[in-house]
């Protein structure tokens, strides 16, 4: 989507009008009072292909390991279609917030759900993206023996189960 393209609603998500919404903030005018608002305007920010806003909103400690030209690309070559916020938890200090969310968008290779946890960080009255939150690896149990009880429960031995297919 263009810049001149974004009309009502926002695409964020609010259904309030993108002047009345995100534009005050891309535009520089208000800053986002809120790790959900800053959220929200920067996927705005993708749609709108407003990426200098990205950059700008990017907490000053982590914002040398933007990829500029990633973020660009990865704007003007997606079509933009929800943001959904799954969960907000706002940390123990109080100038943390992290935000689970999942952005929908189609490429020419088909439709995406970019799923993340984000970290936000207010520093001097502000609101900046700070980091993506890492999970722990998942591990999985060791496979069982072929002499080992199934795991499905049948009370049979792996092999003679489902080892044996």
């Amino acid at each position: 989507m263009q810049k001149a393209e974004i009309l009502a609603p926002c695409p964020c998500g609010t259904g309030i009008n993108y002047e009345n919404c995100c534009q005050p903030h891309i535009l520089g005018l208000e800053k986002p009072l809120s790790a959900e608002k800053l959220l929200r305007s920067r996927y705005t920010a993708f749609v709108a292909g407003e990426t200098d806003y990205i950059k700008t909103t990017h907490h000053p400690d982590t914002a040398k390991d933007l990829d500029m030209q990633s973020i660009i690309e990865w704007s003007r070559n997606s079509s933009w279609l929800s943001l959904e916020i799954i969960n907000i938890d706002e940390s123990t200090e109080k100038d943390t917030t992290f935000i689970e969310f999942c952005a929908k968008y189609t490429q020419k290779d088909g439709t995406h759900h970019h799923n993340e946890t984000s970290i936000f960080k207010k520093k001097d009255d502000t609101w900046f993206f700070y980091d993506v939150k890492k999970n722990k690896p998942i591990v999985k149990d060791p496979a069982p023996g072929r002499n080992d009880p199934c795991t499905c429960g049948s009370g049979k031995k792996y092999k003679k189960c489902c080892g044996n297919k």
